[in-house]
C-alpha cells in the first residue's frame, strides 16, 4: 500500500506528496457536513438517521485514492438516498481539493439498527 499519491505541478519544477492521511481528513470533514451523522453513541436519537460505525478506511493503491465508508442507517430510512448523499459531499470535497487525483469511494451499510 503506498502512503502518498504524487500530483506534478504545471511548471515541471517537482511533485507534490500527498499523505493518506490528509485524505482520511479531508472524509471526515466532509462526512461532518452531513446531516444526521453521529460517530459515538450507540443508540440513534429521534431526529437522527444513521451513525458511523467505523467511520473511514483510505488507502492509496495503484495511483487511485480508496476511500471505504461504513455506516449504520435507521429503520424506516431510504438506504439509496443516504448512501447517495454520502458519496456526493465526499465527491465534491475530494475534486475541490485536488482535482486531478483520481478516486474510488465506496459507502457500505453495516447494519441497519
Amino acid at each position: 500500500m503506498a502512503e502518498y499519491i504524487y500530483i506534478d505541478d504545471l511548471s515541471k519544477s517537482g511533485k507534490l506528496a500527498i499523505s493518506y492521511h490528509v485524505f482520511d481528513a479531508l472524509v471526515n470533514e466532509a462526512l461532518s457536513r452531513v446531516k444526521g451523522i453521529t460517530k459515538s453513541s450507540k443508540m440513534l436519537k429521534k431526529d437522527q438517521r444513521f451513525r458511523l460505525n467505523r467511520p473511514v478506511a483510505t488507502f492509496i493503491h495503484r495511483g487511485i485514492v480508496h476511500v471505504l465508508v461504513t455506516v449504520d442507517v435507521a429503520k424506516g430510512n431510504n438506504l439509496q438516498t443516504i448512501t447517495s448523499n454520502i458519496q456526493e459531499e465526499v465527491n465534491n470535497t475530494l475534486l475541490l481539493a485536488t482535482e486531478t487525483v483520481p478516486f474510488n469511494v465506496q459507502v457500505r451499510v453495516e447494519k441497519i439498527v
